[in-house]
């Protein structure tokens, strides 16, 4: 049984450096320790359209987690063993809500 640890997050720099850029309307931003941001902004308040976090995963033995929302509620979060299927998990999301 494996433990959560630091150790099995994934490379914060590796994770920036794979993802996509997104298609309009989403946006993307970088912060620090590897965190992305993807949102489509919303005109009418502080929240966002849409908005996904893509980040290392600190707390589980997953490499990556990708928090969603849906303005100014959370909809779930998905926690992926490796970058990869991170990347396909964001790309088909970030896809699906423009209807590609």
């Amino acid at each position: 049984m494996s433990h959560p640890s630091p150790e099995t997050a994934a490379d914060p720099e590796a994770l920036v450096a794979a993802l996509p850029d997104p298609p309009a309307p989403w946006q993307r931003s970088d912060a620090n320790g590897g965190i992305v941001e993807y949102r489509i902004p919303d005109d009418d308040g502080v929240c966002a359209a849409a908005k996904l976090v893509v980040r290392p995963e600190l707390f589980d033995d997953s490499a990556v987690r990708v928090d969603r929302k849906q303005g100014c509620k959370d909809v779930g979060t998905g926690r992926h063993p490796d970058i990869e299927s991170a990347v396909d998990a964001v790309t088909t999301e970030i896809a699906a809500a423009v209807g590609d």
